[in-house]
């Protein structure tokens, strides 16, 4: 499930570092009106996002002014959903009524750009390129077009954090901090079921939500692979998506695997405790959704990299985000823009949306600020921010949903389930979804 929270994970790392922020604004000023002269920075703009994303920006909005008064900026809180078909309506009428800044989750990004080729601004037209090394290489790319068109900048940028119950792995005798891998991770899954009676995780074997592939799209993206490759050809059934298929076979093959539906309240039950599951992966935003909605459970879950999926590789990934973008059907993009390089990058605008949202960031004067790592103690002490910082640092693959995404996902989900409840063939099943996606998009499939 993935979605924006402002939780309490958040509170102890915020109180620390409002208290070590000082804003340093200059003023200069602007001529107010409806909209700026073209090139200039004046007038109303309005931002279309949701509840916590848009508490946030709100926060950036008084500094803002105090660089550019008169300038007005309403933030819209539309819904989350809703504002997904909000924006497809605006662009498939032309850009009519959409709003001068849009919160765009990744996976829309790729739909939006690919289905309404013209209606999102190439940002680099307005100075965006230069913020591209203070990014991310994974979140920037995948807010990016094939020739290097910048869509959006990163605001909120999850890391995939990988959770696992500390006092279960200590019951059955096992090191945490010495399992490096996938493999080492399900043989010590073995030990773990014998001595604890814990499955290592759970998965909805029936794939009644789409949330059933996240531990697929995990194991995909920690070896620098998708659905779909930057070409947008299919890679459903490369290698790298049937390696990852073939370790949640084995998993499931091994009894390790508990049959869960993928409810939200199936995972609160999880998070608490009350049902013995060992780890569950997610993004960072579930750090405080274990702090809010399971307080008896202080010290007993940890954080960490994800395992690699080979030796040496990758032990990080994208796993989820939002874009702040303008549509070129805006009157005023100069100040929409200047609105979203202020919020997004700059160090003052930046901690005030932290501040105000506790979206994880991407920037990194952000990340590298003073305050912005602390320890947390439902987690035992652990430095949780610098975990996804770490795995933010490293060179994390675009992902490219396209916009054929619900269509992949739909096709995998469906193999997953003849894998995991009918014992198919992984190969064999993701060469049937391939074939699939291909039939009904017109994609080709990419060569292996």
């Amino acid at each position: 499930m993935k979605f924006s929270t402002h939780t309490p994970a958040r509170r102890t790392v915020l109180t620390t570092f409002a208290a070590a922020t000082v804003l340093a604004v200059v003023g200069c000023s602007t001529q107010s009106g409806q909209p700026a002269a073209t090139g200039e920075i004046g007038g109303k703009i309005t931002v279309w996002t949701w509840n916590a994303p848009g508490d946030g920006l709100k926060a950036a909005i008084p500094a803002f002014q105090k660089l550019h008064p008169g300038v007005e900026v309403d933030v819209q809180d539309v819904g989350n959903p809703a504002i997904w078909e909000k924006i497809t309506t605006g662009m498939a009428a032309g850009g009519s009524g959409l709003a001068d800044v849009l919160n765009i989750g990744i996976d829309y990004m790729g739909n939006y750009s690919e289905k309404f080729p013209k209606q999102l601004l190439d940002l680099r037209k307005l100075g965006a390129d230069k913020l591209a090394t203070q990014f991310p290489a994974g979140a920037w790319k995948s807010g990016s077009g094939a020739n290097g068109q910048v869509f959006g900048i990163p605001y909120e940028v999850n890391a995939a954090g990988f959770f696992f119950r500390k006092d279960l792995f200590a019951e059955a005798g096992l090191d945490y901090s010495a399992i490096k891998t996938w493999d080492e991770l399900l043989a010590a899954g073995v030990t773990l079921k014998e001595k604890t009676g814990a499955s290592l995780f759970s998965m909805d074997k029936a794939g009644t939500v789409g949330d059933a592939a996240g531990l697929f799209e995990l194991l995909m993206g920690l070896q620098g692979s998708f659905y779909f490759n930057a070409q947008g050809d299919i890679t459903l059934n490369g290698k790298e998506a049937v390696r990852a298929l073939e370790v949640i076979k084995k998993a499931n093959d091994l009894g390790l695997v508990e049959d869960v539906p993928g409810t939200w309240e199936n995972l609160l039950v999880t998070l608490r405790g009350e049902r013995k599951v060992a780890t569950t992966s997610s993004g960072g935003w579930l750090t405080g959704v274990i702090e809010d909605e399971a307080p008896a459970m202080a010290g007993k879950w940890g954080v960490s990299l994800p395992p690699a999926v080979t030796s040496g590789g990758l032990t990080g990934a994208v796993n989820g985000g939002t874009y702040l973008s303008v549509p070129t059907s805006s009157k005023n993009q100069q100040t929409a823009w200047a609105f979203i390089n202020f919020a997004l990058g700059t160090l003052e605008g930046q901690k005030l949306v932290y501040g105000g949202g506790g979206m994880f960031p991407g920037f990194k004067p952000m990340l590298e600020s003073e305050g912005f790592v602390a320890p947390n103690e439902f987690f035992g002490g652990q430095k949780v921010n610098q975990i996804f910082i770490d795995e933010l640092n490293q060179d994390t693959p675009a992902v490219n949903y396209t916009s054929d995404y619900a269509r992949a996902l739909k096709a995998y989900v469906d193999a997953q389930t003849r894998v995991v409840l009918k014992g198919a063939d992984p190969k064999a099943a993701l060469d049937e979804a391939a074939e699939q996606v291909a039939q009904q998009t017109g994609r080709k499939l990419a060569a292996n």
